[in-house]
């Protein structure tokens, strides 16, 4: 077995209320990180976990009337029977109310206490209850409404003066040390502007980090070793269960897994973890991880979804309906890792109907279909090569380290592009060799053809995996795989059901076309200020679509050199999707977002137009993409 690894964890989730689609998210792009490892024949960890101690838990069992041990137990085991039924595999699953982790926290209270990093001191600041984190007067925003002045910390919630004994450690002396590290390791935290902002932040002097809180205030919680009266601040405790999921301080087979450590956040983490955690590992002395990857927020429309706004989607619910493996794929191949992204049940039923049924279920259907038919069921031999064939062999040979490359630099809803793209090059390669007119005179060559389409789609199904574990294993079966995963000349075929049904489009979420405005007149003049609010950049067309329902659009996904977008063109008509492909576009990318079709674009490209149609505007040249247009 290889020697190469992957550790790679998802944040441990509040047990405060049942899991929602965020978890989900986070868990599924987790799971399917880790199968691409193993894929590529790294041997591969997979953390994730409860996080059950702090005040929020507290509050939440409370209310149901149930000690907090208790609440924990039950709502544990809802996120840990969660995760089979969206087809995650976890290599472990960790609760921060275990023996075990207790006593690493406490150990290394006691380490840090030892080595005068850790000190009592009253303190006075703003505490918000939902954050279980203490703001400074800066990070506060005052408002003044009918019952007087109100005090919120940066998400909004409302945050109370508090005066109290406390226990800190020594984080400021440490922030030199992080700025350096972060400066010299560009990959450390990614995307790269998540990476400017925890910089931008470092750059205020750093407080110290109130490590506490006393148990007259909350008791629930891991106990001081030094102090029987306060229990460890919530965060000290949760982070360190990256560690103790994979056995530390004992032996040496963590230390194996934590050189090739990548921890998944959600964006509203990330001052906790490559602030809080990468400090505590400097005085623990422990080497930092090897990067933080820092994701979106799923949106419904323009919001985040939350709990307390009612707009969080049940995961389950989605899984009922679409079921699981269509729900995984529509949330890797939707949202762009570092990037927001808007969650449509609309746009959900186009990823399945554009890609997964027309796409890669079409191709499956025809070639299987024609096998049957025409060569008994059984995979038919390569034995009449033709130039013909190059461009797809080619294809089929280069996904895996596409896919691999993507996967090692989180660019997950590229790595999930290249299987469709193989998939759409089989397609056309198959109506361009036409096997179903070629078996009536060169039985040979028909065979000849097919069998490459074959290995096509076992090598799509292949890297496809560990976005739909299941669907693809079944695909791979019905094209005569073996348990080697070897395709053999002989093996039997199976067309079988479709593998992914069409599903309509929801009715509620099929807004039309905005209207485009007229051309205002040519007096109608803006003052300079005004047409410089206009962001232009150069993108490069990576995928080119139809869109479904629609004789007029294109869904482009465009490469503005530090992010990726989808934007919607009204240009099907006078360019087909292939004509698009690879050309250096003019997209205005400040414009608010909106959704067609239930599809959310995310910015305009430029074209001129004339009686002969739309032409789309491109430089003279090849700028980089992302270059700015002045």
């Amino acid at each position: 077995m290889t020697t190469e690894r992957t550790y790679v964890t998802t944040p441990i989730y509040y047990v405060n209320d049942r899991p929602h689609i965020g978890h989900a998210y986070t868990t599924i792009l987790t799971d399917a990180i880790a199968r691409w490892h193993r894929q590529a024949g790294r041997q591969t960890f997979f953390l994730t976990g409860t996080d059950e101690h702090g005040q929020k838990v507290q509050q939440a069992a409370d209310k149901r009337g149930m000690s907090p041990q208790a609440h924990c137990d039950e709502l544990h085991q809802a996120f840990k029977d969660l995760w089979p039924e969206l087809h995650i595999e976890i290599s472990r699953f960790i609760r921060t109310t275990e023996p075990e982790h207790v006593t690493v926290v406490q150990g290394v209270l006691k380490r840090l206490w030892d080595a005068d990093l850790i000190y009592a001191k009253e303190y006075g600041g703003w505490y918000c209850v939902s954050e279980e984190r203490f703001f400074t007067d800066k990070e506060v925003t005052e408002t003044t409404g009918d019952d007087g002045a109100v005090r919120t910390c940066p998400n909004g919630d409302v945050v109370e003066w508090i005066e109290e004994k406390n226990y800190f450690f020594k984080m400021s002396a440490y922030q030199q040390q992080l700025i350096d590290w972060i400066e010299e390791h560009e990959d450390f935290i990614q995307p790269s502007f998540r990476r400017n902002e925890v910089l931008g932040f470092l750059r205020e002097p750093l407080m110290d980090l109130c490590i506490s809180r006393p148990k007259s205030r909350l008791s629930w919680g891991i106990e001081l070793p030094f102090d029987t009266d306060y229990v460890t601040y919530v965060w000290f405790d949760a982070l360190l269960n990256y560690l103790t999921g994979i056995g530390y301080p004992d032996g040496d087979e963590w230390q194996a897994w934590w050189a090739e450590s990548h921890h998944l956040i959600g964006k509203d983490i990330l001052t906790t973890h490559c602030v809080y955690w990468t400090t505590m590992l400097m005085a623990m002395e422990v080497p930092l991880p090897k990067s933080f990857v820092a994701h979106g927020w799923w949106l419904m429309g323009d919001s985040k979804m939350s709990k307390s706004k009612g707009n969080v989607v049940d995961p389950m619910a989605l899984k009922d309906m679409y079921g699981v493996e269509v729900f995984r794929y529509y949330l890797l191949r939707e949202m762009s890792v570092g990037q927001d992204a808007s969650f449509s049940e609309a746009g959900l039923v186009t990823r399945n109907n554009t890609e997964l049924a027309n796409a890669l279920g079409n191709l499956a259907n025809r070639t299987l279909n024609m096998v049957e038919k025409r060569f008994g069921g059984a995979v038919p031999e390569y034995v009449t090569p033709d130039p013909a064939d190059d461009e797809i062999k080619a294809a089929t040979a280069a996904l895996g380290p596409a896919v691999d490359a993507h996967v090692g630099a989180f660019r997950i809803h590229l790595a999930v592009e290249e299987c469709m793209k193989l998939a759409r090059a089989a397609n056309g390669y198959l109506t361009e060799t036409a096997p179903f007119r070629v078996v009536k005179t060169d039985p040979e060559r028909a065979g000849s053809i097919l069998r490459l389409v074959l290995a096509a789609i076992h090598e799509a199904a292949r890297w496809l995996a560990p976005a739909m574990p299941q669907t693809m294993a079944e695909l791979i079966r019905r094209v005569g795989v073996n348990d080697a995963g070897v395709l053999e000349t002989g093996a039997r075929v199976e067309k079988g059901s479709p593998l992914f049904p069409q599903y309509d489009m929801p009715k509620e979420e099929e807004p039309e076309p905005e209207p485009v405005a007229e051309a205002p007149p040519a007096d109608n003049f803006i003052a300079f200020e005004d047409f410089t609010k206009v962001e232009l950049r150069i993108g490069k067309v990576l995928v080119a679509e139809k869109v479904k329902k629609s004789n007029k659009l294109l869904r482009l996904e465009v490469d503005l050199g530090t992010e990726q977008r989808q934007v919607l063109a009204g240009i099907a008509q006078s360019y087909e999707p292939e004509a698009i492909l690879g050309r250096r576009v003019v997209v205005v990318t400040n414009l608010k977002p909106r959704k067609i079709f239930g599809l959310e674009s995310q910015g305009m490209i430029l074209a001129a137009h004339d009686d002969g149609g739309l032409f789309v505007m491109s430089p003279d040249g090849e700028p980089a993409p992302g270059s700015p247009v002045s």
